[in-house]
């Protein structure tokens, strides 16, 4: 699931930026056509951008009586993507012409930068808590 959740957060990182490259379009015009900036956003949001922050909170929760490295790294790894990510976007966002600009357009980075320090805390702090499984099945061990 943590997997899964890095997945998500790849594609909506780049379904964002993807996006806000059309809004700004060929020589900043932007694009030919109409475009629905909000509900663009929101298909972005419900695809990959809400699933995967409550796939991480699920495979947290799922692993914490356990103790996985591999899920905490992967975890904060997902945290990653997201704040470099949305830090991109809000860059790419300023040169968005006014016709096209909606304020879902800068809302939305700066929700997914919180979200996704909130998931790097949680997966780091999951990573070095976890315990390293000993397998000691000697005679004297």
């Amino acid at each position: 699931m943590s997997i899964t959740s890095l997945g998500l957060a790849i594609m909506f990182v780049l379904l964002i930026i993807s996006f806000y490259n059309v809004l700004i379009g060929n020589e900043g015009q932007g694009p030919e056509r109409y475009v629905d900036v909000r509900g663009v956003l929101v298909k972005a949001l419900s695809i990959s951008g809400a699933p995967s922050i409550i796939l991480a909170g699920i495979s947290f929760g799922l692993s914490k009586n356990y103790g996985s490295r591999l899920v905490g790294l992967v975890l904060a790894l997902s945290g990653m993507v997201l704040i470099i990510g949305m830090v991109i976007a809000l860059s790419i966002s300023s040169r968005i012409t006014a016709e096209f600009f909606h304020p879902l357009i800068v809302l939305v980075p700066y929700t997914f930068i919180a979200w996704g320090l909130a998931i790097f805390i949680i997966g780091f702090i999951f990573y070095l808590k976890s315990k390293k499984k000993n397998n000691k099945t000697g005679r004297f061990n």
